[in-house]
C-alpha cells in the first residue's frame, strides 16, 4: 500500500474526478507491466523540461527542486528563491550509489567518451533488433540478441537488481527519446515513447491548473484593492 501511494504521490496521480481516476489506473497498470521502468521523472525548475538522461542536481532542503545540467551551469538561470547547495545525482544510475559516485567524478573528455559509447550502443542495439540473419557478420550484433533475449526471460528485471536488464533498459529509453519512426521494432520503444507522452500531458495539465490557480487569486487581490 505504501509503494502504491508514494507512486500516486511522486506522480500527481489523483481519482478525484473521473477522467484523472482513469488516466491514473492506466499509468498504474502499465507500471505493472512494466515493472523495470522507472517510477518517477524530476522536472527541472527553471527550464521546466523533464530530467530523462544526464545529471540533476537536487536540493535537499527545498520541496521537489531539481535542476537540469545545463540550468545548473548557467548563471542566469531561475533558481527561485533556493540558495542552498545542490547535490549532483546521475539519472541513468540513481539506483545505484556507485555508479552515481563514478559519474559525478567524470571529467569532461570522459563525459564526452561516455556519449560516444553509449550512441555506439544503441546503433549497435537499434541493428540487432533488425537484424534477421541467423549468420551476421558482426560478432557484437549476436551479442546483443543475447542481451535482448536475456532482458525479456530475465525473472529478477533491473528493479530486482540485474545489472545486465539495467543496462539495456538505459539504452531502450535513449533510444525512444531519440526515435521518430511509428513502427519501431525496438523492443519496448512505443511503450515508453507512450509512457513520455502521458507524463508530458500530465504535466501541461499541471501547468493549466497551477496558472488558472495563479490567475484566480491575481483577479481576487485585484478586486480586493479596489
Amino acid at each position: 500500500v505504501r509503494l502504491f501511494l508514494n507512486l500516486c504521490r511522486g506522480n500527481h496521480y489523483q481519482f478525484d474526478e473521473l477522467r484523472r481516476a482513469k488516466h491514473t489506473s492506466m499509468m498504474v497498470l502499465w507500471h505493472l507491466h512494466n515493472r523495470d521502468a522507472p517510477k518517477f521523472v524530476q522536472q527541472c525548475f527553471s527550464c521546466n523540461r523533464e530530467i530523462l538522461t544526464g545529471i540533476r542536481h537536487h536540493c535537499k532542503t527545498c520541496p521537489e527542486f531539481d535542476l537540469c545540467d545545463e540550468c545548473f551551469k548557467d548563471p542566469n538561470a531561475n533558481r527561485g528563491a533556493c540558495t542552498h547547495k545542490l547535490q549532483p545525482i546521475s539519472v541513468e544510475g540513481e539506483n545505484n550509489q556507485e555508479g552515481q559516485n563514478a559519474t559525478s567524478q567524470l571529467t569532461e573528455e570522459q563525459r564526452k567518451e561516455r556519449q560516444r559509447n553509449i550512441q555506439l550502443h544503441i546503433q549497435l542495439i537499434e541493428h540487432a533488433s533488425r537484424c534477421n540473419s541467423v549468420k551476421c557478420d558482426s560478432s557484437n550484433c549476436r551479442k546483443m540478441k543475447g542481451f535482448l533475449k536475456h532482458g525479456e526471460e530475465c525473472k529478477i528485471k533491473a528493479a530486482g537488481g540485474c545489472k545486465v536488464c539495467k543496462r539495456i533498459w538505459t539504452l531502450l529509453r535513449i533510444h525512444a527519446q531519440q526515435c521518430k519512426s511509428k513502427n519501431c521494432p525496438i523492443p519496448q520503444c512505443m511503450a515508453i515513447r507512450e509512457r513520455f507522452r502521458q507524463l508530458a500531458k500530465q504535466q501541461q495539465a499541471m501547468d493549466d491548473r497551477r496558472r488558472q490557480e495563479m490567475n484566480r487569486t491575481y483577479r481576487g487581490t485585484m478586486n480586493e484593492s479596489r
